[in-house]
């Protein structure tokens, strides 16, 4: 048992230095990287939307061959309906949100 809370200890220990590197890096650095996560959806899906056309354009070029219409149908809809579903959420929070607040 007394092996079990020295260990126990230890890994606290090693926990908290963790911590304690990951703050000092945190300070060293000249700006602070904090992103919403509807702005990262956004990113993440703009940059699936351009990544699929690039390979799309690329792979139609080198082999002559188009992509199935229907998937690329798919992937817009899909991509285009969670933009959409977002800028909702940020109009709805922003003007029914503000007024109850007032």
């Amino acid at each position: 048992m007394y092996e079990l809370e020295r260990k126990y200890r230890i890994a606290e220990m090693k926990r908290e230095e963790r911590n304690i590197r990951l703050e000092i890096i945190k300070l060293s650095l000249p700006f602070r990287f904090t992103i919403k996560f509807n702005k990262l959806i956004v990113l993440l899906s703009i940059a699936t939307v351009l990544s699929y056309t690039i390979a799309a354009v690329l792979l139609q070029k080198y082999t002559l061959m188009e992509l199935s219409p229907t998937l690329t149908t798919c992937v817009y809809a899909f991509f285009g309906t969670e933009l959409l579903g977002l800028a909702g959420i940020k109009m709805y929070d922003t003007k029914f949100c503000a007024e109850n607040e007032v």
